[in-house]
Parts: structure tokens; C-alpha cells; sequence
């Protein structure tokens, strides 16, 4: 089994909608159908849309030439906080592809900031749907874990927010590694969004604007990694705090730790094998929101970790500044 590709198969769900990208429908919608055909589709998960924005959605669609893609475009569908009427409306969202692309929801992500609040959402959707509980960051550890047992419950997965448009959105390593060890001890599969356009933790700009104040964001192989040997972990070990590795990759900001061999990835001489990637991917660390996809593909290629030979696509997903 390859490594890499364990790792990045349908790893980024597209959220340009939303900050700090705040792209309008039209240019998101070319833009995920541009990544569709490009030569690193394979990265690409579903396409992030509000509810309350579905028939906009699909006005947009409707005016995309299908070409040679016959797949349905998955949606994953963000409620507001009238979260009864928004999965109705995701329900009840189809698009056949008679004109432009067919869609098809396959994911609906919520709020719950209660064990009751958990069991009634899954009341509402159905289980041929993914259904992605957010935590609200002001949980405490005890109520953290009593909501992920209502997941674990419920057959669902965890939304972990893990940035944001300001630094105090950003959890620090130390709560990140709780909350992956708490989903990985409770047997729940967590969705990460937000702040997580880049590979490795690094300072960087908070939003595209000129200016813009910087601070220290997560990375996407960290996270990812750190999931796996929390997955792994958890199989044998009901330690109340995360292994210590699981901290310790999350504050890593140097790239050269990081090496590909093939079948496994090495951070600092622990070897994490392809099959442990995998799991991990299945059965923890799902997919993350990003609202660029240019930068992780870029970035990765920047780091030699996939094939530079071709641009990521044709357009930009970053919004256009005067």
C-alpha cells in the first residue's frame, strides 16, 4: 500500500464559500468542476454549501458543461441555525443531470452542544448520510466527551474546528491532540474544518487581505499523521491524555521531519506505515474543509510530495483583490 496515497485520496472537501476565500457561487462552482478534471482530482472530497444557498448552487451547476465527468458532484451541506428546515432542504435537493452535472448530498454537518442535542439530529438524518457534529470549543472535557459518546451512539462522526479568520479561533496543539485522543478513545471519526490550507505548522496570514495579521496555524499532515498514531494507539491504550507523540507532532513545524519511503511515512524516526494511514483515514481522521485547494496541492508540490509537472487547474480560488 502507498503511503501518499492513503493520505491525500479524497482528503480536502472544497469550501470556497467561505473564509477567508468568501468566493461568490459562480467562481466556486467553475473552480471545483475545474479540479474535477485536473490531474489532482484524487485530493478532491465534496463541495461545501450552505443550505441556505442550495438552489443557488444549482442555478450555478446548471450552466457547467458535463463533459467526459459523469460522477455526481458530492455536497456536503452546512446548517444554520435553523438546522430543522436546512436538512429538509438538503433532503429534498436533487440534481438529475439533465441539465449540467448531477449532484448528489452526501453529507449533512450540524452544531450539538448536548448529548440530547446529538441524539435528535440523528433523528433527522438519515444513516445513508454522513452526519458531521460539530463541538462547540467552549466544551468543557467532560461534556466533550459525554457529546462524542452520543456520536459514537448515534453511528455519526465529529466536525473539529481547527482555525479560523483570527488567532483565538485557533486551537493550540495540546487541546488538538485532546481532541483527536478523545475521538480516537471514543471510536468516533471526526471531520477537521478551517485553517488547515497548509502542510506543516507555520506562521502564516490569517486571511488574503494585504496585511493581513499572521499567526501560527496547524497543518494538514500533521494532523493527519498525528491521527494516525492516535488511531493506532487507541486500539490498545484508554490513557486519559494522548500519547505523547500525538502532541509532539502537532507542534512540529520543520518540513524536512517529514520524509516519504514508499510504504510508510517517517517523522523523526518513527515510521508510520501506509496501513496505519489508512485506518486512520477510515476510521478517525476523515477529510478536512478547506476553502482553497490551490494551496495544498501547491504547497505539496512545493515539498516534492507530488508531481509538479502540471498546474492544480486552470483558475484561482482566491478571491480577487483590487
Amino acid at each position: 500500500m502507498d503511503a501518499l496515497h492513503a493520505l491525500l485520496t479524497g482528503l480536502v472537501d472544497f469550501a470556497g464559500l467561505f473564509p477567508p476565500a468568501s468566493l461568490e457561487m459562480g467562481p466556486a462552482v467553475r473552480a471545483y468542476g475545474s479540479y474535477r478534471q485536473g490531474p489532482h482530482a484524487g485530493m478532491l472530497g465534496a463541495f461545501v454549501v450552505p443550505a441556505m444557498r442550495l438552489e443557488e448552487f444549482g442555478t450555478e451547476l446548471d450552466d457547467v458543461e458535463s463533459g467526459a465527468d459523469a460522477r455526481p458532484w458530492p455536497l456536503s451541506v452546512i446548517s444554520g441555525d435553523l438546522v430543522d428546515g436546512d436538512i429538509v432542504r438538503a433532503l429534498r435537493f436533487v440534481r438529475t443531470g439533465e441539465q449540467g452535472p448531477a449532484a448528489q448530498v452526501v453529507a449533512i454537518e450540524a452544531r450539538a452542544a448536548s448529548a440530547g442535542a446529538v441524539m435528535r439530529l440523528a433523528t433527522l438524518v438519515p444513516r445513508s448520510l454522513t452526519l458531521a457534529i460539530e463541538l462547540p470549543q467552549s466544551l468543557g472535557r467532560d461534556e466533550r466527551r459525554a457529546v462524542l459518546s452520543a456520536v459514537k451512539a448515534a453511528g455519526r462522526i465529529a466536525k473539529l474546528r481547527t482555525g479560523g479568520v483570527t488567532a483565538d479561533a485557533i486551537p493550540s496543539p495540546e487541546v488538538l491532540a485532546e481532541l483527536v485522543w478523545d475521538c480516537a478513545r471514543a471510536g468516533v471519526p471526526f471531520k477537521a474544518t478551517a485553517g488547515l490550507h497548509h502542510p506543516v505548522r507555520a506562521e502564516q496570514p490569517l486571511t488574503y487581505d494585504a496585511g493581513s495579521p499572521r499567526t501560527v496555524m496547524h497543518g494538514f499532515l500533521n494532523l493527519f499523521l498525528a491521527a494516525a498514531i492516535a488511531w493506532k494507539a487507541a486500539r490498545t491504550d484508554q490513557a486519559a491524555s494522548p500519547p505523547e507523540a500525538v502532541a509532539r507532532l502537532l507542534e512540529e513545524r520543520e518540513p524536512s521531519s517529514f520524509t516519504l519511503e514508499g510504504a510508510s511515512i517517517r517523522w523523526r524516526g518513527l515510521v508510520i506505515p501506509a496501513a496505519d494511514i489508512a485506518g486512520a483515514r477510515s476510521g478517525l481522521a476523515r477529510t478536512f474543509g478547506s476553502c482553497s485547494f490551490v494551496e495544498p496541492v501547491s504547497e505539496l508540490q512545493a515539498l516534492g510530495w507530488i508531481s509538479a509537472d502540471a498546474a492544480p487547474h486552470a483558475l484561482t480560488d482566491r478571491p480577487e483583490t483590487p
